[in-house]
């Protein structure tokens, strides 16, 4: 019996000690890609925790982030990979995977990574913003400017994203001109 109340202060003193999966995801969120090793050891520490598939894939989307501000294509896309593997729901994933495709002048993979995102969220406007800029880059001016034009037309739901989308939008319009 001594070995059952032993074991069972052993379980309760982890579970208090260990944070939960969750917690460790909304930590790895904050921190973002302007500290990249922090953000790769603190999602790392996310995605070690567990938890839900949904979680996981945040985590994996985010430690991406990170390898993609080192400059380390492989484990970015890897972990982009990871990401819309666990969850083929995450737009951001596609969207981030997209602009590292971009990043690397694949505007053909950034198109249609970012065509999905806007599959699975019709609202997310930097996704719009994001294909535009890659429609642009290969030349397609017609198709950049449409989907430009979606954006400032739209009503998306992240007010500090959609915000931000719709000026770079503006902008990118006004510099092509009509």
């Amino acid at each position: 019996m001594r070995h059952l109340s032993v074991l069972a202060a052993a379980l309760l003193l982890a579970v208090v000690t260990r944070p939960a999966a969750a917690n460790l995801v909304d930590d790895c969120y904050q921190v973002g890609p302007a500290d990249p090793d922090r953000l790769i050891t603190v999602c790392t520490r996310a995605i070690e925790a567990g938890g839900s598939a949904k979680d996981r894939s945040v985590a994996y989307d985010n430690r991406a982030r990170g390898y993609q501000a080192k400059g380390d294509f492989d484990r970015a896309l890897a972990d982009y990979n990871e990401s819309i593997s666990l969850d083929p729901r995450n737009a951001y994933a596609y969207d981030n995977r997209g602009d590292l495709y971009r990043e690397n002048g694949e505007y053909e993979r950034a198109i249609s990574d970012y065509s999905a995102a806007i599959r699975v969220d019709g609202t997310f406007l930097s996704a719009y913003l994001d294909r535009g800029m890659a429609y642009e880059a290969m030349g397609n001016l017609r198709s950049a400017r449409a989907d430009y034009q979606t954006v400032l037309d739209s009503a998306g739901r992240n007010r500090e994203i959609d915000r931000w989308a719709k000026k770079q939008a503006k902008a990118r319009l006004d510099e092509l001109g009509e």
